[in-house]
């Protein structure tokens, strides 16, 4: 089928309308609640509900086993009901999901909680992803989705700050509570947009799954080598650190690392913006993968706050172009109308990745210690630079095809880069 965009005219002097930003605080909202209780879950999981290190990446992880299955059924669900209800509904049961967490009494219980977070946030940042792309015309559409991308990572900036300062005045019940505000703020910023109407014309039937998985297989099985150590930072850093000696708050405390490795991602993503464009995207991602392979490494070795900060820069140098130069190598071999269903199968390797980092990193921690899992997870990305420079998805030299893809990529997949809540 083929979808047919009505934008609403409601333009503001940046050209994006007073929509765009009602859409952009509800993921603000939404991403402030993922980075919070991302940096803290692990400690929660560990010193309230008597989780080990093998089991506390079940709990984390399970959100992302939940939006590898769901995410494309939910985006189905958002255009046959709206993107609206969509979004408001996910924000209700985030904060279902928080309270669940927040009167959780044991690991079981806790997971339930997180598999509601898991459900809900996959189906708000599909359906806000959605909306970007409909309120947006086509020639403003890569400006709009990069400034939308900025809410993601400045949720993982500044939410382990604010959990952090949540945990220190009230306590973890003080944290779930303001997360759950937050993502109910998140719907109420939502419903201040209105959503275009979406026109569905009947057109020539999708190509077989199986065959968009032959094509993205290089791209996406990098992606989720990659992701892993994302997934991996997420759960454990934290611990680790504390473990090592590290405060857990402060400017110089464990949870800042995280902000580090956020504010390292934004201020990258926004300096190297034109390098996929100029270098292409096979040898940008190779280096990407590298430089996340060494800001792995820095972290493995990490006793003190420099020398993890050093890491986290590396890392978010490695992760800044990574996310377009794999999402352009995944769309290079795709036709214009299987490329969002191709990128659909390609979001899910990321999925996978954040899911394998958390649980299999979990049970390698609990076998090897967590300074070596990090350093099997910076030797992996080697495989993953192999897979992307042995790789035939090669976009055309062109710089106009490069944009093009680049474009159409980010507004198919931009809601993979959301943190876990």
């Amino acid at each position: 089928m083929s979808i047919s965009l009505r934008h609403p005219h409601n333009g503001t002097d940046s050209g994006l309308g007073h929509d765009f930003w009602w859409v952009f605080a509800a993921s603000s909202c939404l991403t402030l609640v993922n980075g919070a209780a991302a940096a803290l879950l692990a400690r929660y999981a560990i010193h309230e509900l008597g989780a080990t290190a093998s089991t506390v990446g079940l709990l984390v992880g399970s959100s992302s086993v939940v939006a590898i299955v769901l995410r494309p059924v939910l985006g189905s669900v958002a255009d046959r009901y709206g993107l609206r209800r969509v979004t408001a509904l996910g924000a209700v049961t985030l904060a279902v999901g928080l309270v669940i967490l927040m009167l959780a009494a044991s690991l079981a219980t806790g997971t339930a909680g997180r598999l509601v977070m898991g459900l809900s946030t996959a189906a708000s940042t599909t359906a806000l992803l959605a909306w970007v792309v409909a309120l947006v015309p086509s020639e403003q559409r890569g400006r709009a989705l990069g400034i939308f991308g900025v809410s993601v990572w400045a949720g993982l900036a500044a939410g382990p700050q604010l959990g952090q300062v949540l945990v220190s005045l009230g306590g973890y019940p003080a944290l779930w509570i303001g997360c759950a505000t937050l993502g109910l703020a998140s719907g109420g910023c939502a419903m201040q947009a209105r959503a275009p109407r979406i026109e569905v014309e009947p057109e020539r039937p999708p190509r077989h799954p199986l065959h968009l998985l032959k094509l993205v297989a290089r791209p996406g099985a990098a992606s989720m080598i990659a992701w892993a150590g994302e997934g991996l930072i997420v759960t454990f850093l934290v611990v680790t650190l504390e473990g090592r000696g590290l405060p857990a708050g402060g400017l110089t405390g464990a949870v800042s690392v995280f902000t580090v490795f956020a504010i390292s991602v934004i201020v990258a993503r926004l300096a190297l913006s034109g390098l996929v464009d100029r270098f292409g995207a096979a040898p940008v991602a190779a280096l990407a993968l590298f430089t996340i392979g060494l800001g792995l490494g820095t972290l493995a070795v990490a006793h003190g706050f420099a020398v993890a900060a050093l890491g986290a820069v590396l890392l978010g140098l490695g992760f800044a172009p990574l996310f377009p130069s794999l999402a352009l190598l995944a769309t290079a071999r795709l036709n214009p109308d299987e490329r969002a269903s191709g990128i659909g199968v390609f979001s899910s390797f990321m999925d996978a990745g954040m899911a394998a980092g958390s649980i299999l990193g979990g049970v390698l921690v609990a076998a090897i210690g967590s300074g070596a899992t990090f350093g099997v997870l910076a030797a992996a990305q080697l495989v993953a630079l192999v897979l992307v420079l042995g790789g035939p998805q090669r976009p055309t030299s062109s710089r106009s095809s490069r944009r093009a893809g680049f474009e159409t990529s980010i507004a198919s997949s931009a809601a993979s880069e959301t943190p876990p809540s």
